[in-house]
């Protein structure tokens, strides 16, 4: 991924564009306060960065849309962001378009038609960045992180600032958590991660499920294998204890093979219907009618009861009135006509008291004969009505009898349909064991091939874990950054910079540069002079995207450099064409001269796959290479913002 255009379209719909040399080195030289700058912070700005850093001023005051156009390896891409509204620091939607060839449009993007995230997710994708994830050790509690293309930018970008620090060597590394991201991606950017890490964790995951997998089935293989003979046996008594298979059968096979054939007959066995009575309100009916009759029952036995007292009673009475009559007879031996109350009949002595006359005794008499018809009849009355209470009580006990024996017929047969019902599931839990048992056998068989595939299952997980051993990843980045460092060292030396003559490195841990002398190691902090500073700065740079772009690594191929030369001019002073380089020393200018050339040497040696872009003050006319690379000037009222936009 080059850059082809930056464009910006002004609110009055004016387009501005900086066209660009694909695989060359491509230097803005011009005045201060003219924009150059600016420019880094447009490019980071259009490649998704979340925040606009675009200086507020003439530039945000005018401009309604920034755009890049981007060239990839078989075609092109349009993004442009709008200039966020006053008091806001950006805006999260793109406008973007592709296809093999791309002209950016005459005017601004009437909307969006896209998300930064989704910007950052084609990018990623465009540039060739597989999935990937690092995650941190254990012990660490920061998340995971994949790396995109926004994790690119602190190695394609350069301000003014960052550029000839002795402290800072990456865009950006000043921020928080920038440093640690930097540690996080970077290995995975210089191809110390392989490719299809994230790929290769998932395989070794469902690897390792696999693996636990023929483990734990090579474990329940033996289990159920039991003791082999042993283990038949002991289902055969099972079967045998539940009417599966009888004791002549059980006790005959002697061999393993007779005894699974009898294990295999007894689960051809079906259960036996064992149904409940289903009709549960026809059994409560019957209990219902029960409990009533016995109610009726018990009314006709009190009935009965008084019934009988009652005629006890009048027989009594019956005896009583027939002795009364049989003392009272005697009266018709006399002759009662003529007789004297008060003379005894018998004696015919006179009697103190008058005896009652016998007219009156034989009307008593005959009314007691007449209530003992009447007591005759009601006797016979009541013992009708005592025997119909008794037959009633027959009837009723022995419909009581026959209800709660169909009654005992229902329940014993719910207690049976139980048993069996019982006896079918003890008979199934028992079919159970042995099917299991017996389905085993054809894996006790092939264990030997179970084995094997957790042999190989085995040999997998062992070969994934060691492409994704932390140990290899820290040999292969070890590696890379050894070749790096040689390639630094040979630069330090053209550059003459200093301890040049001692192996120079970059430290990843660390984020510096790292020159290993006779008398230790000595970082980028410690090393004087700006000119060192810039000369390293560079040479790690220049280092990385050689390795990028080599190793054919999903990196953009290209370099922002802001104002390099500032260590031999002051920031504030224009150097002009007409000035040369006379206004500085001869060291310094033969040291300016190797930095040029050096970035010249190595746009060419990557033979048109790397695009430098430098922002400069100086404009050196007696370099033809300089000045061949100047693709506009800045200055006498030229600006990135055209003079017309400001009327």
């Amino acid at each position: 991924m080059q850059i082809k255009e930056i464009i910006l379209y002004s609110k009055n719909n004016q387009k501005r564009v900086i066209s660009l040399n694909l695989g060359q080195t491509n230097i803005i030289t011009g005045a201060s306060a003219t924009g150059k700058s600016s420019l880094a912070d447009i490019i980071d700005y259009c490649l998704g960065r979340s925040e606009c850093m675009i200086p507020e001023g003439v530039i945000r005051k005018h401009v309604s849309w920034f755009a890049l156009l981007l060239q990839f390896s078989h075609d092109q891409m349009f993004i442009a962001r709008e200039n966020p509204p006053a008091g806001k620091k950006t805006v999260n939607e793109v406008y973007i378009e592709q296809g093999d060839v791309v002209v950016s449009p005459i005017h601004a993007p009437d909307a969006p038609n896209t998300t930064t995230d989704a910007l950052i997710k084609t990018l990623t994708n465009k540039v060739g960045i597989a999935p990937n994830l690092h995650t941190p050790p254990s012990d660490q509690t920061r998340r995971a992180i994949p790396a995109t293309i926004r994790h690119t930018s602190y190695y394609y970008l350069q301000k003014q600032r960052e550029i000839a620090s002795n402290d800072l060597l990456f865009h950006r590394q000043a921020e928080p958590f920038i440093p640690q991201t930097i540690k996080d991606t970077l290995p995975y950017f210089l191809g110390a991660i392989q490719e299809d890490q994230l790929a290769l964790e998932q395989e070794l995951s469902q690897a390792r499920l696999e693996l636990r997998r023929l483990n734990r089935a090579l474990k329940e293989s033996e289990a159920i294998q039991g003791e082999g003979r042993d283990r038949a046996k002991a289902l055969l008594m099972e079967a045998q204890e539940v009417g599966l298979i009888s004791p002549e059968d059980a006790n005959a096979p002697q061999t393993l093979e007779g005894i699974i054939n009898l294990l295999r007959l007894a689960t051809s066995w079906e259960p036996q219907n064992g149904d409940v009575f289903s009709d549960s309100s026809g059994l409560i009916d019957l209990q219902e009618q029960v409990r009533s009759l016995q109610n009726r029952l018990d009314e006709i036995v009190n009935s009965l009861h008084e019934a009988t007292a009652f005629a006890n009673e009048a027989e009594g009475f019956t005896s009583e009135i027939r002795q009364q009559e049989k003392r009272l007879a005697s009266i018709n031996l006399f002759n009662t006509q003529n007789h004297d109350p008060e003379t005894c009949p018998i004696c015919a002595q006179k009697m103190p008291n008058p005896i009652p006359k016998a007219e009156a005794i034989r009307r008593s008499i005959e009314q007691i004969q007449g209530n003992l018809k009447t007591t005759a009849r009601e006797q016979s009355n009541l013992r009708e009505y005592i025997n119909n209470l008794q037959k009633q009580r027959v009837d009723i006990r022995q419909s009581i009898r026959e209800k709660n024996e169909i009654i005992r017929n229902i329940i014993r047969e719910n207690q049976a349909a139980k048993q069996l019902r019982d006896i079918n599931a003890r008979c199934g839990r028992v079919i159970g064991r042995i099917s299991l048992w017996l389905e085993s056998l054809e894996t006790i068989q092939s264990s030997s091939q179970l084995q094997e595939r957790l042999r190989e299952a085995q040999h997998k997980v062992s070969l994934l874990e060691k492409k994704l051993d932390p140990e290899e990843k820290e040999e292969r980045l070890t590696s890379i950054l050894s070749r790096i460092g040689l390639q630094m060292s040979q630069w330090a030396q053209k550059l003459d910079l200093e301890f040049n003559d001692n192996p120079v490195r970059f430290d990843l841990k660390k984020l510096s540069v790292i020159v290993d002398t006779g008398d230790g190691a000595v970082p980028l902090a410690r090393i004087g002079s700006a000119q060192n500073w810039l000369g390293y700065h560079l040479i790690t740079l220049l280092a990385l995207h050689k390795h990028f772009i080599l190793q054919n690594r999903p990196t953009p191929h290209f370099l922002f450099l802001d104002q390099p030369s500032q260590v031999y001019f002051p920031p504030d002073q224009d150097v002009k064409v007409d000035d040369s380089l006379e206004k500085i020393s001869d060291q310094d200018r033969e040291s300016l001269k190797k930095i040029f050339n050096l970035i010249f040497s190595v746009v060419e040696s990557l033979k048109h796959e790397f695009q430098i872009i430098i922002v400069e003050h100086a404009d050196l006319k007696d370099d033809v290479q300089y000045q061949s690379s100047i693709i506009e000037r800045w200055r006498n009222g030229n600006a990135l913002i055209p003079k017309e936009w400001l009327n």
